[in-house]
């Protein structure tokens, strides 16, 4: 095996003398971290638990950190996590948190989901970062290469992913007119100032922005282009606001409160929770608040339809989901209904579909092919999950015993995940055995399909309230101060931490010591790989820059 190594996936099975051979004579100049890097790993982190750190470790630590890592230590504890965001091809979790103690500022981390670690930090010192209440404040572009982030609840702030630097375009377009909701703003002359939190999404391309603010003439938001470098404002030349007229007259709606750029770039989908009203002869303690959804067209910045969603006055939900590809909208609780999401019209009533009565409705999650719907049903004492495909019933999944989960607030992530390719789910749930001191709760994990089947559980005591299903065989479980990383195969924990503080400010967390510090601190290789720092200990190589106690 000595020489060039093409084949880093022959490393899995050799024997130590092969590994041994190959740590000496290996030829490293072919090395590619993405393709060989996790391979390698998970080999030498075997070969540790049977021998302890060796010789063997150090010398591929020489050779894998010869170009250059950045030294990261996971937090043993940090503020709130506002804001989350699965990468594209689902091996990283993007996390924004507010500083611990109410400090100002902020800071964006990327985890590595295979070793639950951070690989990426951006820390922002004076500027607040994400958002506990609104959701997709965190985004990546679709290559991955790129991520969004919502700061000081106005600005939209550009950085390269896995780079450990800060934004390299902001765009602040939404400070000339006013801020929503209806109690906030009656007049938008009277907050010219105070700017508001925007709704924003990348185009396909990730050559644009749309940010979904009030603009002049009642446009409900603009077409920001990326330039790197580039401070953009509502006086920026390039600026394309989206007038947002609906039949050729005013459409009279309200920027959306959540937005995605379609597929093929064509229109623009998203809703609008709790349309505020700036006319100021409205009573708006008693003016009832409005909900809606509708596309934007791209070329003309026209609305193609707008659809007045159902919300109950008594319940502060609104269930509204587009399928990725914006085709698709679920909407509704009692009956729950499907539409078409290029004209708005309905197609189904999923109630009929499901051949039962349907109220209740906790969640819509859609497949990431847009193939499956999940319809969460919370009956308490007998919750269950409806799978739809193509708006057909397909089977019930049935979680009688349990209760639904913890519901997050800025819903980024769900109660329901999917598995990448729609075969399975993973459900949020939690004991129904009365009030307890200790919030207990668990994932159930099932084969969907025609006859669907129960897998497995993972068991938590933490206030988990969102899934995430990443690549590899990795399911995701996070909250406010809570995080935990499982193989979906074996159910066993590959992270699991607290990072939240008691009354009295004593860390909730890891158990404290300088071994367990040392698991913690992990070279990044690329920004996106972790390499154990126990294993590169002692050596004597500078060129490893960077550190993050």
């Amino acid at each position: 095996m000595p020489g060039p190594f093409a084949n880093f996936s022959q490393v899995t099975g050799c024997s130590d003398a092969e590994l041994e051979a190959l740590a000496e004579h290996a030829d490293f100049s072919g090395f590619v971290p993405g393709r060989d890097l996790a391979p390698l790993r998970e080999r030498l982190l075997r070969l540790e638990r049977e021998r302890g750190i060796t010789e063997v470790h150090r010398r591929f630590s020489d050779k894998v950190l010869a170009a250059g890592a950045r030294l990261l230590e996971t937090p043993r504890y940090m503020g709130m996590r506002r804001s989350f965001a699965l990468s594209p091809e689902g091996r990283h979790l993007a996390i924004a948190s507010n500083r611990l103690g109410g400090s100002q500022g902020g800071d964006l981390r990327i985890w590595e989901l295979a070793t639950g670690r951070v690989v990426d930090a951006v820390g922002f010192e004076t500027t607040g970062v994400g958002s506990v209440w609104d959701p997709s404040c965190l985004q990546w572009s679709t290559s991955g290469e790129w991520l969004g982030v919502i700061l000081d609840d106005v600005i939209v702030g550009v950085l390269r992913a896995f780079a450990g630097t800060p934004p390299c375009f902001t765009a602040d377009v939404t400070r000339r007119w006013g801020s929503p909701p209806a109690w906030a703003v009656i007049n938008p002359e009277h907050s010219k100032d105070q700017g508001h939190l925007p709704a924003w999404c990348w185009s396909p391309d990730e050559s644009r922005l749309f940010i979904s603010t009030p603009g002049p003439d009642g446009a409900l938001g603009c077409i920001v282009p990326i330039r790197e470098g580039a401070r953009i404002n509502e006086d920026s030349e390039g600026l394309r606001w989206c007038p947002a007229r609906l039949d050729g007259k005013p459409s009279k709606s309200q920027p959306h409160t959540w937005v995605r750029w379609s597929p093929d770039g064509s229109c623009i989908h998203g809703y609008c929770k709790d349309e505020f009203v700036s006319d100021p002869n409205v009573d708006l303690e008693h003016e009832p608040t409005r909900s809606s959804a509708s596309v934007i067209d791209v070329r003309s910045g026209d609305l193609l339809y707008r659809l007045d969603l159902p919300l109950r006055p008594d319940v502060v939900k609104l269930l509204v989901a587009f399928s990725p590809d914006g085709t698709h909208l679920a909407y509704g609780e009692d009956p729950p209904r499907l539409a078409n999401g290029h004209t708005g019209r309905t197609m189904a009533n999923l109630a009929r579909r499901a051949r039962v009565r349907i109220h209740s409705v906790a969640e819509c999650v859609w497949s990431r092919d847009g193939r499956r719907l999940a319809v969460l049903i919370n009956e308490y004492d007998h919750p269950k999950a409806l799978i739809f495909e193509e708006g057909t019933l397909l089977c019930v999944v049935d979680l009688k015993g349990r209760r639904l989960g913890l519901s997050s607030r800025s819903h980024d992530l769900l109660r329901w995940a999917w598995s990448p390719d729609g075969s399975m789910g993973a459900c949020l749930t939690l004991e129904n055995s009365g009030f307890q001191e200790e919030i207990k709760g668990g994932i159930e994990v099932w084969k969907v399909g025609p006859s669907p089947g129960f897998l497995r559980r993972f068991e938590y005591a933490s206030r988990i309230d969102g899934l995430a299903w990443g690549a590899d065989d990795t399911l995701v479980g996070t909250g406010h101060h809570d995080m935990a990383f499982w193989d979906v195969n074996t159910g066993q924990p590959r992270f699991q931490a607290s990072f939240g503080l008691e009354p009295d400010g004593t860390v909730v967390g890891p158990p404290g010591s300088r071994e367990e510090s040392a698991t913690r601190r992990m070279f990044s290789v690329e920004g996106r790989h972790a390499w154990p720092w126990r294993w590169a200990e002692g050596l004597p190589r500078m060129q490893y820059r960077g550190s993050e106690e």
